[in-house]
């Protein structure tokens, strides 16, 4: 767990911020300066909005649920003095295609169709909560495809995945909240969304707020409107890894203020693929790369620098 140790190889970081009292406050220019290619690359049933800069290895950045490719701001600059830097918007969010109901996908095999459509063969991914869960489910995947990869509150999703059809009675489930929700009001749920976001945060979390408040406030809220097909392997992804084990260097991150559960999936994804390795942001919760971007940013890339 990472005190004034970030693991044995991130030794630097913790113990740098325990001496300075406070984390570097990273820089980032908008969106719009940081990126040297942008576009919308067309895949089977959408098209995904990415940008692109930097030069070096592949290193692929795959925003939260409710949020989009902005939230790395923070990190892209850092990020791309050492490696090619590809951040998109996932289907259904930010600049990309929304889903249509009751057509099946995966966020894995999007990220899959991503990467040829740019010609990259692997490449290191970095996710954060659904970023680190379709990071954790590409590596199950294609692990020929991966170079490493770091996933921060996103390692076991705790649902059905696609092998479990959804039933009549999950529809109408859903149809039920999906009611409720529209009675009560879109600009309510991202209030209360939000709130709950910064309630985890670290005690920087004035700094990440102004961010979060804007993806939060941009996004279309496809998913709560809708009958969400299963767009990760969820429940399949223990068993698949069992049955055919993968050898990828792996960082589990998770903030400070991350709830025990998370932390807990975590170890447990830990003892299913060799080497793994498991470590905690200090003054962070859910969205630790906003909360504390220093030292989310280091961590990265002090892993990175170890492979």
């Amino acid at each position: 767990m990472l005190s004034c140790t970030v693991l044995a190889l991130l030794p630097s970081l913790a113990c740098a911020q325990a001496s300075a009292g406070q984390p570097k406050k990273l820089a980032h220019p908008t969106t719009a300066a940081l990126a040297s290619k942008k576009g919308k690359i067309a895949i089977p049933g959408a098209q995904l909005y990415y940008e692109e800069t930097g030069r070096g290895a592949p290193v692929v950045l795959l925003h939260g649920h409710s949020f989009d490719r902005r939230m790395w701001d923070p990190q892209v600059v850092e990020l791309a003095r050492h490696y090619r830097v590809i951040r998109y918007d996932m289907r259904g969010y930010g600049l990309s295609s929304v889903p249509v109901e009751g057509q099946q996908f995966l966020h894995a095999d999007d990220l899959y169709q991503l990467l040829q459509a740019l010609h990259i063969s692997k490449a290191h991914l970095v996710g954060v909560s659904l970023g680190g869960f379709v990071a954790v489910d590409f590596m199950a995947l294609h692990p020929e495809n991966v170079l490493s990869v770091v996933s921060c509150s996103g390692s076991i999703y705790p649902r059905p995945g696609p092998e479990e059809p959804i039933t009549e009675a999950e529809i109408a489930r859903r149809r039920t909240e999906i009611a409720q929700l529209q009675a009560r009001g879109t600009a309510a749920f991202k209030s209360q969304w939000l709130k709950s976001l910064l309630k985890s945060s670290g005690p920087d979390s004035v700094r990440s707020a102004p961010l979060l408040r804007q993806m939060v406030q941009d996004w279309s809220m496809w998913q709560p409107l809708h009958v969400e097909p299963r767009v990760l392997l969820g429940h399949s992804l223990v068993p698949r890894l069992q049955a055919h084990p993968v050898q990828v260097p792996l960082l589990l991150l998770a903030g400070a203020r991350e709830s025990a559960a998370r932390q807990q999936d975590n170890e447990t994804l830990k003892k299913l693929v060799p080497g793994a390795q498991v470590a905690v942001v200090p003054n962070a919760g859910h969205v630790a790369n906003l909360d504390n971007p220093a030292a989310f940013t280091q961590a990265v890339l002090q892993f990175l620098a170890t492979l």
